[in-house]
């Protein structure tokens, strides 16, 4: 379905303050293939007065329906490659973690192929996975980082990664502190080797991404 802006207003979207917070969730990646991304990621739709491109108040820092809004990307992946990364309104590429990526230049290498792929060690991805989500803050309340876990029943070693110093913190504060609205994505593309391709360092997982996949 999607919202009409003569109908929903943007405060009837859920807005979750996380600070001081983990979220956690099951995540199956076991039929996203190369070129595939599966999301689930915090925008500041309720705090959008401003009717988008897409017919409702959706926003991101990456402007995909015409309005823009700080965005923290929990998850961005496949069975193959994963990011989490931090963005303020209008910072497209933000700051990331994760595995994956490249075309020309290297993406996150926080884990390989051997750690978190089909079959890997530490998070088989033909299974589902649990994923947790936390946001840390300092005395004074400001975010100081996104802490991402991913872990799987019977499997030893959970892979961990930390985003931090990130110039837009304050504006993240904010926005976690008003209430982000969490969303959920799934779209391919032959294009995505900026979170999957194998990068100048060939340690990336994936050497061509297929849509159908």
């Amino acid at each position: 379905e999607v919202c009409n802006a003569g109908v929903y207003s943007n405060q009837d979207y859920l807005g979750l303050n996380l600070l001081g917070k983990t979220f956690k969730y099951t995540t199956d990646m076991s039929e996203s293939g190369c070129g595939c991304n599966a999301a689930l990621y915090l925008v500041s739709m309720r705090q959008n007065p401003l009717v988008s491109d897409c017919n409702d108040y959706y926003c991101d820092a990456n402007n995909v329906c015409g309005c823009s809004c700080a965005e923290i990307d929990i998850q961005e992946g496949n069975m193959h490659a994963w990011h989490s990364t931090l963005h303020s309104a209008h910072d497209h590429g933000g700051k990331g973690a994760g595995y994956g990526g490249g075309d020309g230049w290297n993406g996150p290498r926080d884990f390989n192929m051997h750690q978190y792929g089909p079959g890997a060690e530490c998070i088989d991805t033909n299974k589902p996975f649990q994923v947790a989500a936390s946001f840390p803050v300092d005395g004074q309340g400001t975010l100081q980082a996104m802490e991402v876990t991913l872990s799987q029943t019977g499997k030893s070693c959970p892979l961990t990664m930390r985003v931090d110093s990130y110039q837009g913190m304050s504006e993240l504060t904010d926005a976690l502190k008003a209430g982000m609205t969490p969303v959920m994505s799934y779209w391919s593309a032959n294009s995505m080797t900026w979170m999957d391709g194998v990068g100048t360092d060939g340690m990336g997982p994936c050497a061509r991404d297929i849509a159908s996949a």
